[in-house]
């Protein structure tokens, strides 16, 4: 912008995308083998698209997560998954699947943090959640 002395004024605003990172969590009766479904969201709030967005999620210790969609990983109690560009005001799910087994009763709680995005996230308030479940027996359980 030019002012009336011929000087010119820039103002930078920096690029950012707010992610509100959403996990929940659902009893599946499998063919074999029962299991919970736990899906990982992570809705832009923008200003700006989220050009990729990576998010951890922390399993309870001794169990671990099949089912992986494309973009996520596994390894050592923990599943790790990027996401591609979301645009302002959209959203983006991927989801996992923990197998129940005989002695897989009580409370199994699945923790998820974003933990990189570009651009920057201006507001870490919402950056993680968790989602759990109580496991009554390998055929019965309730989340929340």
């Amino acid at each position: 912008m030019r002012s009336g002395d011929g000087s010119v004024s820039i103002t930078y605003t920096p690029a950012a995308a707010d992610i509100d990172v959403h996990v929940t969590a659902r009893p599946q009766l499998g063919i074999l083998v029962p299991y919970l479904r736990y899906t990982l969201t992570a809705n832009n709030n923008g200003p700006d698209t989220a050009v990729s967005t990576t998010i951890t999620a922390s399993l309870p210790r001794g169990l671990s997560a099949t089912g992986l969609p494309a973009g996520c990983t596994t390894s050592a109690g923990t599943v790790t998954c990027t996401f591609e560009a979301i645009a302002s005001g959209a959203g983006a799910a991927k989801s996992f699947d923990i197998p129940l087994h005989l002695l897989s009763l009580g409370r199994v709680s699945v923790a998820a943090t974003r933990t990189a995005s570009t651009p920057t996230d201006p507001n870490a308030a919402n950056d993680s959640a968790s989602a759990n479940c109580t496991v009554i027996s390998i055929l019965l359980a309730t989340c929340s």
